[in-house]
């Protein structure tokens, strides 16, 4: 994680896919990041459009951008 302002917008949230590793856009969109800091974001599930499983849409498995050049997650996915 890197140090992001309270009000930097959401530029992106990508999720990675804990069945194939497909990557996608997030369904769940939330901006500014002082919003997404404090969100609980468990127990969520997206289709995945690559395998067309459902997977976890949750912190564990994302990583947000900000228009500051910040992001949260795994800035690998």
């Amino acid at each position: 994680m890197s140090d992001i302002r309270p009000d930097a917008e959401t530029q992106s949230i990508t999720i990675k896919c804990l069945n194939c590793g497909g990557k996608f856009p997030s369904p769940i969109f939330m901006t500014p990041y002082a919003s997404f800091s404090t969100a609980t974001l468990t127990g969520n599930q997206a289709q995945c459009p690559h395998c067309g499983k459902m997977t976890g849409c949750n912190k564990e498995n994302f990583v947000a951008r900000f228009e500051d050049g910040g992001f949260v997650g795994n800035d690998a996915i």
